[in-house]
């Protein structure tokens, strides 16, 4: 108890000297002096930032169609890879029987089209035959025809008497060779059926051999494959797979393969920046038109000024806090058509892929976070104060311009507050446009108050 009746009296005693010497001394105390800004011409740009991280042109899986063991790695994290560059090989022999398969698989469906091209050979040679005995019967059916008439107009014209066996027999002959001749027709059909038969063979033997030739150039394929090799000329961001580790190729599975490495084509370097949707309207204002989403009523914004499309020019700033005293250039390169949620939060967001232009991007890592920032609004060469210069006073807006002191007043500052219309604000300054009323306006190097003084007896 009587630690906390000391303690009281001390802070009754340290309060009662402050006040006795602002009251008698007249002291201005350190934080109540005022502090000044000076009128300045100079640029004033508004920026709106937002994250992302450096990214490359495209990412690209590297896949193998061939499955095997593998023996060799060529490639290291970082290792830059040119087009063509064997990135690692796998065990050949599983690859080569498989060749040695689809080879033999070949070579029987060729056998069996040759054997297909000697059926139709064959078919053909049996139509000619049958046509053939079908012609021999034709004309030894109009022998037996002719035969038969003879004998009937001999009876019936010249009333000579045959004997009866004589015409049975001639009109047995012909009936005959009449039998021989349809049979000799359904000869002719079958064979020709048969011509079709093997040739509709061909056709089966010529796709099982066109299969074929396609399983041995897969199979070629996947052999070659053995050696891995790079289509782009890219960095290796990563190495999947280890020695005498077996993979699976993308002729076997439904994923396509076993992911060896993942390369990144850096041939340019990005950074997809998240807007959000509350700043999207103003980043689509100063982005370049052919980086905007190709919407149906595109014409009225390709229609715009030559001043409009020079506000355009989709100029950014980047930074990252890898090097904090570097500032790196960069160019709005496409600006996404529909917004995702951000995880967490109710947040709208638009992706915005920027292409880092400066000529320090090598610098830059992949996956690096970094801070976009897109100028929206900018003024050039403006009248401009402190942002804490500006001030409200009975209601209005304006600066307290710096005065000398009234004379016979005993302050030791003098002031006068001017209403003024302000423009463009950064935060640290604000642009000045004109007075409000009669008041002169303010010039360059004019003295403003940035925090006002006070009396050395006024509260606080």
């Amino acid at each position: 108890m009587k630690k906390w009746i000391f303690l009281f009296l001390a802070f009754a005693v340290i309060a009662g000297i402050y006040y006795w010497v602002r009251q008698n001394l007249r002291v201005n105390l350190p934080w109540n002096e005022p502090k000044f800004g000076v009128v300045t011409r100079g640029d004033i740009e508004v920026p709106i930032t937002a994250p992302g991280l450096i990214a490359p042109n495209k990412w690209i899986e590297i896949k193998s169609k061939a499955s095997g063991e593998v023996i060799e790695i060529l490639i290291v994290e970082g290792q830059f890879v040119k087009a063509g560059d064997v990135l690692i090989r796998l065990k050949k022999d599983n690859e080569e029987r498989s060749r040695d398969r689809a080879q033999a698989e070949l070579d029987r469906f060729k056998a069996m089209k040759k054997q297909a091209d000697v059926g139709v050979k064959d078919a053909r040679a049996r139509v000619t035959s049958a046509e053939a005995r079908l012609v021999e019967f034709q004309e030894q059916g109009r022998i037996t025809e002719a035969e038969l008439k003879r004998i009937t107009d001999l009876q019936d014209d010249l009333n000579i008497q045959l004997t009866r066996q004589e015409a049975i027999n001639a009109s047995a002959r012909h009936e005959m060779n009449l039998a021989q001749q349809k049979g000799a027709e359904a000869a002719v059909k079958i064979a020709n059926y048969a011509v079709d038969t093997a040739k509709e063979n061909i056709k089966v033997q010529q796709s099982g051999v066109d299969s074929a030739e396609k399983m041995l150039e897969d199979a070629e394929e996947r052999l070659r494959e053995t050696e891995i090799v790079s289509k782009y000329d890219a960095i290796v961001t990563d190495v999947l797979v280890n020695v005498s580790e077996v993979i699976q190729g993308g002729q076997s599975t439904f994923t396509g393969g076993t992911v060896v490495a993942r390369l990144a084509d850096v041939s340019t370097i990005k950074v997809v920046a998240r807007v959000d949707e509350a700043d999207y309207g103003r980043v689509h204002d100063v982005s370049p038109l052919g980086a905007l989403p190709e919407m149906p009523s595109g014409e009225a914004i390709a229609a715009r000024t030559a001043a409009d499309i020079e506000t355009r020019s989709g100029k950014v700033k980047i930074t990252v806090d890898a090097f904090p005293d570097d500032v790196f250039e960069g160019v709005i390169e496409r600006v996404e058509p529909h917004g995702r949620l951000n995880q967490g939060s109710s947040v709208i967001q638009f992706d915005v892929h920027v292409v880092i232009t400066d000529s320090q991007r090598h610098k830059l890592p992949l996956g690096l976070q970094a801070q976009v920032e897109f100028t929206v609004e900018s003024v050039k060469d403006a009248l401009r104060v402190p942002s804490e210069a500006v001030k409200n006073f009975e209601g209005e807006r304006g600066v307290w311009v710096v005065t000398k002191p009234d004379p016979g007043s005993t302050d030791k500052y003098g002031k006068r507050f001017i209403p003024y219309r302000f423009g463009v604000t950064d935060g640290a300054y604000t642009e000045l446009i004109a007075p409000v009323g009669s008041a002169k306006p303010l010039e360059e190097q004019q003295r403003v108050y940035t925090r006002l003084p006070r009396k050395p007896n006024e509260d606080n």
